[in-house]
């Protein structure tokens, strides 16, 4: 069969176009599954965010008491209840140690990133790990000089009378968005010292993710 060339050339115009909307309707999908695939990892990547809050009570715990590393000065190793904020007492009344554990109840392992007390002592501040696995307790262990200038309220048994905030920034362990877990440790005349309260803040602009009370 003979075209006549004024259709032929209809027919490669209505191939052509064909094509087109093939190629745009393939482009189109691609840009709707490759948003689709963008909207699920970061939801994924939300959904396994790490946190570090108030650790559960002990008896919850299949792990009943923590041994504690300590740095200078003292660097002592000591075997304390689970979880529980804990404090060396000596004899002359100086409290020269303290610990603040950390609980991951997040749904993804927590890469620690940096770690701080506020106001800051001038001994030594100690992390017990760098990755935390959901379910694990991360501790931060404190090393006071009493000596120094700026720690003379280490030197009786009001030690936190004017509050001491214990803060750890970390993130997952893809190195995404930043986190701020802030134990803040007062006493009063009627209460000794407690982990009062554990702020949770995003650390790039400071809003509050979570906050509660502490169990301890």
């Amino acid at each position: 069969m003979q075209w006549h060339p004024g259709w032929q050339f209809v027919v490669e115009l209505l191939v052509a176009v064909g094509t087109l909307s093939l190629a745009a309707a393939t482009l189109f999908l691609v840009i709707r599954t490759s948003g689709i695939v963008d909207v699920s990892e970061r939801a994924l990547s939300v959904g396994l965010r790490p946190l570090l809050a108030d650790p559960r009570p002990a008896e919850l715990s299949d792990t009943q008491q923590e041994q504690l590393l300590f740095g200078a000065p003292g660097r002592i190793s000591p075997t304390v209840p689970w979880g529980r904020l804990w404090w060396d007492h000596l004899p002359d009344g100086s409290v020269p140690h303290f610990s603040v554990a950390f609980e991951n109840i997040g749904s993804g392992p927590a890469a620690i990133v940096g770690w701080r007390t506020t106001p800051g002592f001038g001994g030594d501040v100690y992390v017990s790990r760098k990755f935390v696995p959901v379910g694990s307790l991360l501790r931060v262990n404190v090393s006071v000089p009493t000596a120094m200038p700026g720690a003379e309220r280490f030197k009786d048994q009001w030690w936190a009378m004017e509050g001491i905030d214990v803060i750890v920034d970390y993130t997952d362990t893809d190195g995404g968005e930043v986190l701020t877990s802030t134990a803040t440790i007062r006493q009063y005349a009627t209460q000794g010292p407690t982990v009062q309260q554990m702020v949770i803040t995003r650390k790039s602009d400071g809003q509050v993710l979570a906050t509660g009370k502490s169990s301890f």
